[in-house]
């Protein structure tokens, strides 16, 4: 049968098992502590000792909220980092798109450069007020996300990258769009997991 201690920890690893490092790093530290307060209990070893060791460290769902609100930061961050180097590279191949697309001329409608411009835009204007203004938030970097997305999109059909024989400077450009896009959509996830069980831990508090 597990110990007091023991049950303590697999409630916080349960608790934090969104972010499975975070969850062994912080259960280990606070292992060593919990028995380190129990060991210098004058009833120890026993039960009891376990169980004012752990009642003065705190409840394990608000030792996980206090850790998932640090993952949170921390995710944020790289996030937003993230959509910085994607809108930056997407700058650089619509740039190079459009020149070459000055020698080879577009391959679709005018309706197409609308939205690869346009929505590049409406990414930049999201996410320069999602930074001041709700920084921590989800909803303005899946915003960003999609509208890389659109942008990306129209950029390479309007190119025909695939058709025209672009030069290699542009597929190269297009692919970096392509993986960063990918690498944005994994911390976008992320932090909406994040933020859910965050909110999820505080309110059942």
């Amino acid at each position: 049968m597990a110990g007091v201690i023991e049950t303590y920890l697999a409630t916080l690893r349960r608790e934090l098992d969104f972010e499975p490092a975070l969850a062994r790093r912080m259960t280990e530290e606070i292992e060593a502590h919990l028995w380190d307060a129990a060991e210098a209990d004058p009833a120890w070893p026993s039960p009891d000792a376990e169980r004012r060791a752990v009642e003065r460290f705190g409840l394990a769902r608000e030792i996980a909220a206090e850790f998932a609100a640090d993952a949170v930061s921390r995710q944020s961050r790289r996030t937003w980092l993230a959509l910085l180097a994607t809108l930056a590279v997407t700058f650089v191949a619509m740039r190079l798109r459009v020149m070459w697309l000055g020698e080879v001329g577009d391959s679709l409608s005018v309706l197409v450069p609308i939205v690869d411009r346009y929505a590049f835009i409406a990414a930049l204007c999201v996410g320069a007020l999602g930074w001041f203004a709700w920084r921590r938030s989800w909803l303005p970097l899946a915003i960003c996300l999609v509208a890389i997305v659109a942008s990306v999109a129209a950029g390479i059909l309007r190119a025909g990258l695939f058709a025209e024989g672009a030069p290699l400077t542009v597929l190269l450009a297009a692919a970096g769009e392509i993986a960063l896009i990918g690498l944005l959509s994994f911390h976008v996830i992320g932090l909406g997991r994040r933020l859910r069980r965050t909110a999820l831990l505080r309110r059942v508090q």
